[in-house]
């Protein structure tokens, strides 16, 4: 695929991420952070030297916080190295990232997901982040973060999974439930709760809000529930594996046509759903109390506690349940969305911004992450007894993982994935109305465009 080609599209689909959205305030009190160490490249010029730090977590006022924390913690060890942090709004965010990067004045640290990281790499000749691999592998740090796999491209390791991660489970009102007699872990299949939704779902009254239209989370909400534990790929066959060609894509299999027109159904003629703009929408409707259920994640806990404390007593989480199709069950297997950070290959100071990524792994940071109601990066941390006492709510997305989901399945972090995320999205816009509509024309079409993009 020509770089140009690639750029045409790129921007259009620059909110293509699965966000991991905001999160709220701590989820379970904080633990005291242990004394804090000197990094081993700190600097010790008489200059004060500045770095420049650009994320979309910045706009969202939990995060913020967090992060001025970690960046007022990290001054303290380090004094003369000044963090100057900036980020815009999400889908701005994306668009600027590609304007700075094409002109060589990105900033010096940058935060984005996984499946954009080939795609960035790849804007300008030569990689646009710097080859960590050397200093990640003197930092043994091997082993230590989850997902750290995803931040390897072309054999280089260009990320670094320090800030946190999260899957998603399906957050519930216990009342709401109570009070129409339905047992939330009686939930185990999509039958089970499309049979809890339907209770829900009289006249104006529906069971969740469901985005639609332009936005990822109208890919992202039904590919996790349904279609990638049945289809093992919405992009390529075989979990998202390459080779990345025509001939391996799956975006029109039998089962993916199956999950797409199921999830029709469940809007417009189950009428569970109603179609929202945003997610902000659907969480703003389940605390109102006007839905009974939330498919989210981790930070979701941190956001409901911000929102209303009093309200907490009232929520509970499950796992998402098992799909059963063509007489097999299926086991969820929900994306891991690790924040990876990444240096510029133009960054004048490279040691100082590694030094400060690489505290971002202490213990000691990642205790202050936790307090945005993520699971921290470090494996050590987040699967500790002191977690799961300070953390509770957040815990249990560690034990779904090990007793109710299967292998974690990513997006292919491909530099096309931007133009193949952006051909599903707009599918998904025809296909997730509030009118019944036959799904396979449509996944047909968004094939054939998916086959383009990939010269053939």
């Amino acid at each position: 695929m020509k770089l140009a080609k690639r750029l045409i599209t790129f921007s259009l689909a620059a909110a293509l991420s699965l966000s991991l959205a905001a999160c709220g305030g701590g989820s379970g009190g904080s633990t005291p952070a242990p004394a804090t160490t000197q990094p081993a490249g700190s600097s010790s010029a008489t200059e004060p030297i500045k770095l420049t730090m650009a994320t979309f977590l910045y706009v969202e006022a939990p995060h913020r916080a967090v992060i001025d924390r970690l960046v007022e913690e990290y001054n303290k060890i380090d004094p003369n190295v000044q963090i100057e942090i900036s980020g815009a709004g999400y889908a701005d965010y994306w668009n600027n990232l590609t304007t700075e990067i094409l002109a060589n004045n990105e900033t010096d640290i940058m935060q984005i997901y996984p499946e954009n990281l080939a795609s960035y790499q790849t804007l300008r000749e030569g990689g646009a982040f710097l080859d960590l691999t050397d200093r990640f592998n003197a930092a043994g740090l091997e082993g230590k973060l989850t997902g750290q796999e995803t931040g390897v491209y072309d054999d280089k390791t260009l990320g670094v999974s320090n800030y946190s991660w999260g899957t998603t489970a399906m957050f519930y009102r216990k009342s709401m439930l109570e009070e129409k007699g339905i047992d939330p872990e009686s939930i185990k299949t999509q039958d089970n709760f499309l049979e809890a939704c339907r209770k829900f779902s009289e006249g104006d009254s529906v069971a969740m809000g469901v985005v639609y239209g332009t936005h990822a989370f109208s890919v992202s909400e039904w590919n996790r529930l349904i279609a990638r534990p049945v289809s093992n790929g919405l992009y390529f066959a075989d979990g998202e594996t390459a080779p990345y060609t025509a001939d391996h894509l799956n975006c029109n299999s039998e089962a993916n046509v199956w999950a797409a027109q199921w999830w029709n159904d469940f809007i417009a003629t189950e009428k569970c759903g109603k179609l929202v703009l945003d997610k902000k929408d659907s969480r703003e409707m389940f605390w109102n109390g006007e839905v009974p259920f939330c498919m989210d994640g981790p930070w979701f806990i941190g956001m409901c506690q911000e929102h209303d404390a009093a309200m907490m007593d009232d929520i509970g989480i499950i796992p998402q349940f098992d799909v059963v199709y063509n007489g097999e069950t299926y086991k969820p297997n929900p994306t891991n969305f690790p924040v990876l950070s990444l240096i510029s290959s133009k960054c004048e100071h490279p040691d100082e911004a590694w030094d400060f990524l690489l505290w971002m792994t202490s213990a000691e940071a990642q205790k202050i992450i936790a307090d945005c109601g993520q699971i921290p990066a470090s494996i050590e941390y987040a699967s500790s007894d002191e977690y799961k006492a300070a953390y509770p709510l957040s815990a249990l997305f560690y034990d779904f993982m090990e007793n109710n989901y299967t292998t974690l399945i990513a997006d292919p972090a491909i530099p096309e994935y931007s133009e193949l995320s952006q051909v599903m999205i707009d599918a998904a816009a025809e296909m997730f109305t509030d009118t019944p509509v036959d799904v396979k024309p449509i996944l047909d079409e968004a094939h054939d465009k998916m086959a383009a993009i990939l010269g053939s």
